[in-house]
């Protein structure tokens, strides 16, 4: 289309044009982008977990003294017994102190040991133990695995969700 000198610019159709292929390249990045975001929550929920753990034993060697890592009631002031671990999870010293609360972000699904992990005041824990984090919407090797060896140590893991 010949255009009179002077004026610059798009015509409608070329704007139009542009338009449908970026609508196009959004609709092909979008679901890729939303499964990103989705390991990107995973994976951070894991480091937190995991580093609550540590925390765990860090405090349980300098207290000398039994420190556990609990499923928090929904007040957040006290363990409770259960597997989901959704709702957040807390420190907690033999005795009773709370040392510190975390709340789990929405949508992510966490399944610990029913009683908790509980670090002796060596550092060491009872009995080895793993705990799980992954989307409800859980799909490929979205799935964390935090395994808790006996020496107290932590290892994450990608899992295939099931």
């Amino acid at each position: 289309m010949l255009r009179p000198k002077g004026l610059a610019g798009f015509t409608l159709i070329e704007l139009m044009v542009t338009i449908v292929v970026l609508v196009i390249l959004i609709s092909v990045a979008a679901p890729s982008f939303t499964s990103t975001l989705r390991d990107s929550q995973v994976a951070t929920t894991s480091g937190e977990l995991q580093t609550a753990l540590q925390l765990a034993r860090s405090e349980a060697v300098m207290r000398h003294n039994r420190v556990t890592v609990c499923r928090r009631n929904a007040a957040g002031d006290d363990c409770e017994n259960g597997t989901d671990w959704s709702t957040g999870w807390l420190l907690r010293q033999s005795g009773g102190d709370i040392i510190k609360v975390w709340q789990a972000p929405s949508d992510v699904a966490i399944v610990g040991p029913n009683s908790g992990v509980t670090y002796q005041g060596n550092g060491m824990v009872s009995t080895a133990t793993s705990l799980s984090v992954s989307q409800s919407s859980c799909s490929g090797k979205q799935k964390r695995t935090i395994s808790v060896a006996l020496s107290g140590l932590t290892k994450i893991e990608k899992a295939d969700c099931q």
